[in-house]
Formats: structure tokens, sequence, C-alpha cells
């Protein structure tokens, strides 16, 4: 692990193979949710598009928390700042805002303009949800994916202080995490309360 600029770009990169990943999802899992959704189509892809965005949440989130938890080891000597990964954000978004500011500068003849209204939604499936509340217009296609500068934000700085959001979120509900047993039943370190 170095400080240099090819290795702050492949970083950043894993936020671009994230969203890719959680598209495939997408674009795998909505032909289904779309046959059985005929009466209601916008609203089943809207919710549909909010269960693949919590899958991109989590992607990018650990992706982070692991980088800036490694990023901040002294043997690295690299003494990052814990909010770096809003570059690796901003990095991971330019591949994703070129590809759909191409689909939505292409040229389609008159008959065609709905499928290439189409391609640029679903180059957008993992953030369509909110590109609809922001308006549904084509701009709102490309401000959606600040979303992921945020998300690598707050992913690397929670790796960076090393905040744990499953362990908090515990916390806050009251949810106390499960004694590990050992073989016989009992509690590990303990005596077993069992005569013998």
């Amino acid at each position: 692990m170095d400080n240099r600029l090819i290795s702050k770009l492949l970083r950043g990169l894993k936020v671009t193979t994230g969203y890719i990943t959680a598209l495939m999802l997408f674009l795998i899992f909505i032909m289904p949710i779309l046959t059985f959704a005929r009466d209601n189509f916008e609203g089943a892809v809207t919710v549909f598009s909010f269960f693949i965005f919590i899958i991109l949440f989590y992607i990018v989130y650990t992706d982070m928390h692991a980088v800036a938890f490694k990023e901040k080891r002294p043997q690295y000597n690299i003494n990052p700042a814990p909010y770096r990964g809003a570059l690796y954000g901003f990095i991971g978004i330019i591949p994703l805002v070129i590809i759909q500011s191409v689909l939505m500068i292409i040229e389609f003849p008159e008959d065609l303009l709905t499928l290439k209204k189409r391609l640029y939604q679903a180059f957008g499936g993992p953030l369509y949800w909110m590109s609809r509340l922001l308006g549904d217009a084509p701009f709102h296609y490309l401000v959606s994916f600040t979303a992921l500068i945020i998300i690598a934000g707050l992913g690397y700085y929670a790796g960076h202080k090393d905040f744990y959001l499953l362990r908090t979120i515990r916390e806050k509900l009251g949810i106390k995490p499960k004694k590990k047993t050992d073989r016989t039943g009992g509690q590990k370190g303990h005596k077993n309360d069992r005569a013998t």
C-alpha cells in the first residue's frame, strides 16, 4: 500500500467496481420484477432500485472502510486524512458520469427517444429511485452519482476512526451481542454448573 497517484486511482475505482456490481444485479433481476408489475411499472422499479441501492451502499461502504483501515496503519506511512474517501468517491464516479453523459448525448431518431431514455435509466438503475425523487429529468441521473461520493466518504471516515456501523446500531437499539459458547453448551471461560 502506497501513496502514489496510480494507487489512489485504483482505490477510487473500487467505487466504480462496486457500482457496476450493483448495476449487474439490477439488470439481471429487473426483468422478473417488470413481469410481475405490469400495472405499476415505475413504482416497482423504484422500490427495486432502492433495495439494490442498499446493496450498493454496503459494497462501497465496506470497501472504503477496509481501505481506510489499511491506509492508516503506521507501517505504510501514508498518514491519510479521515475525509480521503470523498476523493476516492469522486475518482470512482468519473467513469460512470462519462458513460451516463455519452448515453444522454447520443442522438437517436425521433421514434427511438424512448429507448434512449430507457438506456440511461437502466445505467442509473441502482440510483433510479433517487433520480425520481429529484425530478426524473436527465440531469438528475448525473446528480444522483454524488451519493457515491458521500457513501465512500462515510465508509472511509468510519474505517479511519474505527467506527463500526452495525455495532453502533445494535448498541442504540439495545441489542446485546450473543456470547460464544463452548461445545458443552456452557459459556466460554465459565465452569459448567452441573455436578460431576
